[in-house]
């Protein structure tokens, strides 16, 4: 129970975290109790599953934040799984919420497990091996990232942003 306090302490501390560092890059953020995510397929909508954050610009979804407490294989392929599958995103600006399409966004999946060197190498070469693996036509593209390198990683992304 401790840990898993422990674990819940630092989620929230970390949402804190990535959340001001995408308003400080200009991202209006979405998310204080998370976001739910929708496939919509024949005319109906299917929750998916929440994710932590999502950062816009002009009304677009840009940036997808998870915070994942385990970096288990299955763990980051059901992260980038939900997000990829997922077409739809329920936004709430005060007391309204609406439906934003999620297309061509950036998936940021941070742990706090790849502090060590050993463990971010592991970590990038999943990364790379579900990318060969697993074709995205939805994300534009997911990483794998820690607390530290968040916001290293997101003014990299965006350079290349159109």
């Amino acid at each position: 129970m401790g840990m898993d306090m422990g674990m819940r302490e630092w989620h929230e501390v970390m949402k804190d975290r990535c959340k001001e560092i995408l308003m400080s890059h200009g991202y209006s953020v979405n998310g204080t109790d998370g976001v739910r995510m929708f496939r919509e397929y024949n005319r109906e909508k299917f929750a998916l599953g929440m994710v932590d954050l999502v950062g816009m610009k002009g009304g677009k979804i840009e940036i997808v934040v998870e915070i994942e407490e385990d970096d288990t294989p299955k763990s980051i392929l059901g992260d980038v799984s939900v997000v990829e599958m997922s077409n739809l995103c329920l936004i709430r600006t005060g007391s309204d919420s609406k439906m934003v399409p999620l297309e061509g966004a950036i998936l940021f999946i941070i742990t706090q497990l790849v502090e060590e060197e050993r463990a971010k190498r592991q970590s990038q070469s999943m990364a790379m091996m579900l990318r060969d693996t697993y074709s995205l036509s939805n994300l534009s593209d997911f990483i794998i990232t820690n607390e530290a390198e968040f916001e290293e990683e997101l003014k990299e992304v965006e350079l290349y942003m159109v």
